[in-house]
């Protein structure tokens, strides 16, 4: 009996997207009467293992849903939002990138199929923040930057550890096998789904692809590094979800973001990714949408003063559950490291248990000192101990940091005032670096347009300080 395309797929409903679809696994009767290739697993196989449904169990707005309360989604909910946005993506550069390949290597040259690049680029966009642990980029700052990244040749010595490096040793460790045992992207017509015979998905192009900063391999096939920039450029599938992802579950209107017309006038030429001038005006919707989501939700004064409790309690914590030691070295111990762990012993420190009386309890043994236990109080009751007292807005350039304009909120003292700078960079500040990441082609196709140019309406840099005082 004859298969229909609905059996191969199954549908999310959400929010952002509508519905995104995965590959489930079938049999290889079921297969066969598809027209699919043999495949020993699917998606569905993917998102279920133990690392990806950790996610779900890692908030994706940190102190930020103490103060927007419907902010309670998950880095789960967001990389299967990133996953869908990068098969939209991978979708529409496809025939661009094909003939940017055989003008580059001839036409006789080696073309990935469809399937293979809708499919890396979806992996990619589900895992890229598979390495992250509690409190997501609060880890990162106050636990993972204290060790040293696992070495690589294709970056400087001396970067510090981050979720990235947790999410590349993962994905090649941990989910390799699993990956490079997918055989198609979700889809209705084989022929441009499924992989070919020879083709494999590479966990490393994977681990390439969600890498930062950005690794520089001309090992890696010309298809992946052209397509890099999607997670790590001027705008990435990743910040196209989450702006409105994030500007959604908090209530907060950001204004119109219109990903489509940015979509719909990329392509991929002989210079890599790049933009008709057509889109340019798309492009700086985007990014003022993201630069407003930064100052009203991620800068939120509140925000910021529960972080700053946070500061002060964070590190002691994580040690106390984890003990000493790099995530790097110790994963199978790290994949057990989620929020539900953390706030269920806050919760415990907070009510008095688990409490040592010592300043510093060895590591390990989840007790707290007083000061912490005190700390988690305040925190889980949203009773932030600072208190904003004098605050500083500016937008500056490289090379422009505005020295004169943050003093006059004076100075810290430890335990009584806290100096918080807040700042996010609006646009890729080096305009190197931004021209190297995105072409912009201009309508007449000859003027050369550059990016760091073309945006050059929103600032490099937007800070907000404030001044916090110890309530």
């Amino acid at each position: 009996m004859a298969g229909h395309s609905f059996d191969a797929v199954n549908l999310i409903s959400d929010p952002i997207h509508g519905y995104v679809e995965l590959t489930k696994r079938l049999s290889r009767a079921e297969s066969g009467a598809l027209g699919l290739p043999d495949e020993d697993a699917a998606e569905d196989d993917l998102i279920d293992t133990a690392w990806v449904q950790r996610l779900r169990r890692i908030s994706q707005l940190q102190s930020a849903r103490w103060v927007f309360p419907t902010a309670e989604h998950s880095r789960f909910t967001h990389g299967l939002g990133v996953m869908h946005e990068a098969g939209l993506w991978a979708r529409a550069l496809y025939p661009s990138l094909r003939g940017a390949l055989r003008a580059v290597d001839g036409p006789a040259s080696a073309v990935p199929s469809e399937g293979l690049v809708v499919e890396t680029l979806r992996v990619a966009g589900l895992l890229h923040d598979v390495g992250h642990g509690p409190f997501a980029h609060y880890f990162d700052e106050h636990v993972l930057h204290a060790f040293e990244a696992p070495p690589d040749p294709r970056r400087p010595a001396g970067k510090r550890l981050s979720h990235e490096d947790l999410s590349q040793l993962i994905i090649e460790r941990e989910l390799g096998d699993l990956i490079s045992s997918l055989r198609r992207a979700p889809g209705a017509v084989p022929e441009r789904d499924a992989l070919a015979d020879h083709e494999r998905i590479d966990p490393r192009a994977i681990a390439f692809l969600v890498s930062k900063p950005a690794l520089d391999d001309p090992t890696m096939p010309r298809w992946v590094r052209w397509l890099q920039p999607l997670l790590s450029g001027v705008f990435t599938v990743d910040n196209l979800d989450y702006v409105r992802r994030d500007a959604f579950m908090t209530g907060v209107a950001t204004g119109p973001v219109d990903v489509e017309r940015l979509r719909r006038y990329a392509f991929i030429s002989e210079r890599g990714l790049t933009l008709y001038e057509s889109g340019v005006g798309a492009l700086e919707m985007f990014l003022t949408a993201r630069l407003f989501l930064y100052q009203q939700v991620y800068f939120h004064r509140t925000v910021r003063a529960i972080d700053l409790d946070l500061a002060e309690v964070f590190a002691p914590s994580i040690r106390a559950l984890f003990g000493g030691g790099s995530p790097a070295d110790r994963l199978d111990a790290f994949a057990d490291l989620d929020e539900y762990a953390l706030l269920h012993q806050a919760a415990r420190w907070a009510r008095g248990q688990d409490v040592a009386a010592a300043a510093e309890p060895p590591p390990g043994e989840e007790r707290v000192s007083p000061a912490v236990a005190d700390a988690w109080r305040a925190i889980l009751l949203r009773r932030p101990r600072w208190h904003s007292a004098r605050e500083v807005r500016i937008e500056y350039e490289a090379g422009a940091y505005p020295t004169v304009a943050v003093a006059t909120l004076g100075d810290g003292e430890p335990g009584r005032v806290a100096i918080d700078l807040s700042i996010v960079d609006a646009r890729p500040a080096a305009a190197g670096a931004t021209d190297a990441l995105l072409a912009i082609e201009a309508r007449d196709g000859t003027t050369e347009m550059r990016p760091s140019l073309a945006l050059a309406r929103l600032p490099a840099y937007a800070l907000i300080g404030r001044r916090y005082e110890r309530v």
